[in-house]
């Protein structure tokens, strides 16, 4: 059996989809089996309490009871399991249909096997019924309803998923959509501004653009390692730095982090331009901006802290950047990371913090 991660990509999910088939959940995953076994148990439970009676008895009952059930209820997802990529090709119609005649032709051949094997060590009467035929026929009905509403609630439980799946894809794809053209419109500003005035500077940073974006739309996924993200923004720090020159100052202070940690594209970079566009610029001076990356505890926390402008209405802006880099990280790590900004005195804070993952566990 195999794990059930949660896709944190684009792709990952793109293909997590592609790899459903459009009826059948995948029975082969740990939490389909899970999800198996403790139904049996409770059915288990129902049909070893319905005869409204307390003794030594009931506790055997259950045992065997118990056993037969999760016997037949592994079985069938076993086979499911093995059909699945069959069943890919066909109809939901055919997939329903053939998947209930499965089970319930695997529910009569282990009632066989299981009257066989009490019979032969002539232990029928533990199965509390005067034939075979009844044994079998109880088997079958009882089988047959609870196949049928198992079913039933794991096709609907499956379209949940593919749907969840779908929007976080829609999700990510239009945040990504945002955050990257508004990168590229102020660079093309900074740009412009310099043609003029400062054509070799321009050039320099046109140059640290290409290079740029030739990482960025090289990157298939949309988790990168931290040292493609750290490297993007220190090409977008030499632009600002070629127009800003003295005013401003940086200081990094990130190695405790693992180089090879995955991270959301486009986290650091925006906060950066924040930093710059609204604590920077407006001054005449200029300021500074501290980047410091912390690991501890399997998890990384990244704080941009940069000087504060005394220019409150250009240090309120519209929180675009901050609340799309709020949204992806709920997208990808399902709640596990978060983004804290703080206002203190003449500094202002922005810390990620989120779990550490690396290439295979993403």
């Amino acid at each position: 059996m195999k794990n059930d991660p949660t896709p944190h990509t684009v792709e990952q999910i793109k293909n997590n989809m592609e790899q459903n088939s459009l009826f059948l959940p995948d029975f082969c995953s740990l939490r389909m089996v899970f999800s198996v076994v403790i139904i049996g148990e409770l059915l288990a439970f129902i049909l070893t309490l319905a005869p409204l009676r307390m003794d030594q008895q009931l506790w055997s009952d259950l045992a065997l009871i118990s056993l037969f059930i999760q016997w037949n209820g592994l079985m069938c997802s076993s086979a499911l399991c093995l059909l699945r990529p069959v069943f890919k090709h066909y109809s939901n119609q055919f997939v329903a249909v053939s998947s209930y005649l499965v089970l319930l032709l695997m529910i009569t051949f282990l009632s066989e096997l299981t009257f066989y094997i009490a019979e032969k060590y002539q232990v029928t009467e533990t199965l509390s019924f005067a034939s075979h035929w009844e044994f079998l026929i109880h088997n079958l009905l009882i089988g047959g309803i609870i196949s049928a509403l198992a079913l039933h609630y794991f096709y609907i439980q499956h379209q949940w998923r593919i749907k969840i799946q779908s929007e976080s894809c829609t999700k990510l794809q239009l945040l990504q959509a945002r955050i990257r053209p508004h990168f590229l419109f102020n660079s093309m500003n900074t740009i412009a501004s310099l043609t003029r005035t400062r054509p070799e500077v321009a050039e320099h940073i046109t140059e640290d653009l290409a290079e740029l974006f030739r990482m960025l739309f090289r990157e298939d996924h949309e988790m990168i390692p931290w040292s493609k993200e750290l490297t993007l923004s220190e090409h977008y720090i030499n632009i600002e730095k070629q127009r800003l020159d003295q005013r401003l100052s940086i200081t990094w202070d990130v190695d405790l982090i693992p180089n090879d940690a995955m991270i959301p594209a486009l986290i650091l970079q925006p906060l950066l331009e924040n930093a710059i566009f609204h604590g920077i610029e407006p001054e005449i001076e200029g300021g500074r901006i501290v980047v410091k990356g912390e690991f501890e505890n399997n998890r990384i926390v990244i704080t941009v802290q940069n000087s504060n402008s005394k220019n409150l209405v250009h240090r309120q802006g519209n929180k675009m950047a901050l609340a799309n880099i709020e949204e992806r990280l709920k997208v990808h790590f399902q709640g596990k990371a978060s983004i804290i900004c703080q206002d203190k005195n003449d500094e202002y804070f922005a810390i990620v913090s989120m779990p550490y993952q690396t290439i295979n566990s993403t």
